[in-house]
């Protein structure tokens, strides 16, 4: 095996073996960031965890919270409002499994269904505002 770091061999003997217990849900989003990386469940924990130490070295640990309006009227204005509403949830879903480090926190609709507001959270390493 080598290390793709230093392109060095690297054997068992370098690495520490562990056994970790974690919420399920936890599980499953280490799980969609595996997949979507293309990365075995293993190299997803060791990048995940060096993100966030990174982050914590640079100062940066935490989350920034942002909200975000859908306007159902004026982007699908000619399907009914619960096909309009459908389909913006449909989005904000995809959006959430496909960054699992962003974390939703409240969704609510807006003058009787014409907009959805969702707000979320993100890591503050990736926040432009930080």
């Amino acid at each position: 095996m080598n290390d793709i770091k230093t392109g060095r061999a690297v054997s068992q003997d370098d690495w520490k073996r562990t056994q970790v217990r974690m919420p399920q849900e936890q599980y499953e989003a280490i799980m969609t960031y595996a997949e979507t990386h293309n990365l075995s469940l293993n190299t997803a924990m060791l990048e995940l965890m060096e993100i966030g130490l990174k982050s914590k070295e640079e100062g940066k640990s935490g989350r920034s919270i942002y909200f975000m309006d859908v306007n159902c009227v004026e982007e699908y204005p000619k399907q009914p409002q619960h096909e309009r509403t459908s389909r913006a949830e449909q989005m904000i879903s995809r959006l959430f499994y496909e960054h699992p480090e962003y974390q939703l926190i409240n969704i609510e609709t807006l003058n009787n269904g014409e907009k959805i507001r969702y707000w979320y959270s993100i890591p503050r390493s990736e926040s432009f505002r930080d």
